[in-house]
C-alpha cells in the first residue's frame, strides 16, 4: 500500500476542513435533533472527524515538518477540544445537554 506524502501545510488544511465539518454537523443537528437515526449518524461523523484529525495530528508531529511547537500543540489542543465535547455531549448524561444517544 503506497504512503501518501502531504505537506505540513496540507495537514493543517485538512485538519481545519475537518474542524468546520465537525461544527457545521454538530450545529445542523439542532433541527433534525428529533430523528433519531441522524443523531446517531452525527455522533459517528464526529468520531471519525475527531480520528482522523488526530491521527493528522500525531503525522504534524514528526521532525520533518516545520512548524513551531505552539502550532502543534494548538491544533492538538483544538482537536482533544473536539474529542471532549463528543464525549460530554454524546455520551455523559450528567451534562448540560441531553443523553441524546440513550433516550
Amino acid at each position: 500500500m503506497k504512503r501518501v506524502n502531504l505537506s505540513s501545510k496540507q495537514i493543517i488544511i485538512w485538519i481545519c476542513v475537518n474542524y468546520g465539518i465537525f461544527i457545521l454537523a454538530f450545529f445542523t443537528l439542532g433541527f433534525v435533533s428529533h430523528i433519531k437515526s441522524v443523531v446517531i449518524l452525527n455522533f459517528v461523523l464526529d468520531v471519525l472527524l475527531c480520528v482522523v484529525s488526530l491521527v493528522l495530528n500525531i503525522r504534524l508531529f514528526s521532525a520533518k515538518y516545520k512548524i513551531s511547537v505552539v502550532g502543534k500543540i494548538g491544533l492538538l489542543f483544538a482537536t482533544l477540544c473536539f474529542s471532549a465535547f463528543t464525549y460530554f455531549a454524546f455520551l455523559m448524561p450528567e451534562s448540560g445537554f441531553p443523553p441524546v444517544l440513550f433516550s
